[in-house]
């Protein structure tokens, strides 16, 4: 096949059917995920609770399965296109990465004002050592920052010429799927530094913390059931299996050197935002370990030139 731009990326639509929050405005809109959101929020929470945690709130993409006509936010599984002058992505010592998929950075930034900074032109593109390539004998993980190498995003131009690559033998080629962006609101968990940083006192021991509004069985469930089945999700507070991720990648950016508990792990964790998070599907053939999510992560301050994809980091979670 020769070389081709992406066949995916539309011109613009224009705005998404749900109206968007921009930047970090609270406002709810009728008919959206932000109003739902201040609903439950309103039924479970004081007055004085409410508006601190609504602050707290952040805007995201929730990743759909697209309708005909419309303009892809997104492609998870199938065949990537990439320009000539770059190689397959491989972990050295190891092999290629499966494909995942990627995002139209431009239907993204004209659509879906985030706070979390991305290109806003391109493709962005997410590979991951996924274990069929060496039958699971090496495993990606923050716990040793070498391993990252096995998993990879890459920001490539428009401008650039594209044709479609053949999966490497011995790697698995996912499901492929289309999809639309809905808006979404995401709050921070109970374990997030965001969430204890507004809630908890100096000082307060973590079973009267548990015992807050904000941390209460019913609120916390009927925000999650919101959403049924997967949660692909671009930006956002990610959706987390087993405490925050932004944690894991902070630890493996201080080269596991640093204790849990010790502020300059809080600190890291701080800059670290969630890029794209890709969840067990079915429909596309992905298991991430036992039912797990693929989180890409980008540290906001990176570089004064704005977003390197060189510079991302990786984790991943399962129950």
């Amino acid at each position: 096949m020769g070389p081709m731009r992406w066949p995916f990326k539309r011109k613009t639509d224009g705005p998404q059917t749900e109206p968007q929050i921009r930047g970090r405005d609270r406002r709810s809109t009728p008919g959206t995920d932000a109003e739902l959101v201040r609903d439950i929020a309103a039924e479970h929470l004081p007055p004085a609770d409410l508006k601190r945690w609504m602050e707290l709130l952040r805007p995201a993409i929730q990743l759909v399965p697209g309708s005909p006509g419309t303009s892809a936010v997104a492609r998870l599984g199938g065949l990537p296109y990439l320009p000539e002058s770059e190689d397959w992505p491989t972990w050295p010592g190891h092999g290629p990465l499966s494909y995942v998929g990627e995002i139209a950075c431009e239907l993204v930034a004209a659509n879906f004002p985030l706070d979390v900074d991305l290109p806003s032109s391109g493709r962005l593109l997410f590979f991951y050592f996924d274990g069929s390539y060496d039958n699971f004998a090496t495993t990606v993980g923050t716990w040793d920052a070498s391993t990252l190498m096995g998993a990879r995003a890459l920001h490539v131009s428009d401008d650039d010429l594209a044709s479609q690559r053949s999966t490497p033998l011995g790697v698995t080629t996912y499901i492929e799927r289309h999809f639309d962006g809905r808006p979404i609101m995401t709050a921070p968990g109970w374990e997030h530094d965001d969430l204890r940083a507004a809630f908890k006192a100096p000082g307060q021991d973590h079973r009267s913390f548990m015992d807050h509004p904000v941390n209460a069985d019913d609120f916390v469930e009927a925000l999650h059931e919101r959403h049924t089945g997967t949660l692909h999700q671009i930006g956002g507070y990610a959706e987390p299996v087993q405490g925050p991720v932004e944690h894991e990648v902070a630890l493996a950016a201080l080269d596991n050197q640093v204790p849990h508990g010790d502020p300059r792990l809080d600190e890291e964790a701080r800059h670290w935002e969630l890029v794209l998070q890709v969840d067990s599907d079915d429909d596309l053939g992905m298991m991430w370990g036992d039912e797990g999510v693929l989180y890409w992560m980008t540290r906001v301050d990176q570089s004064p030139s704005g977003f390197l994809a060189e510079r991302m980091s990786f984790t991943w979670q399962c129950g």
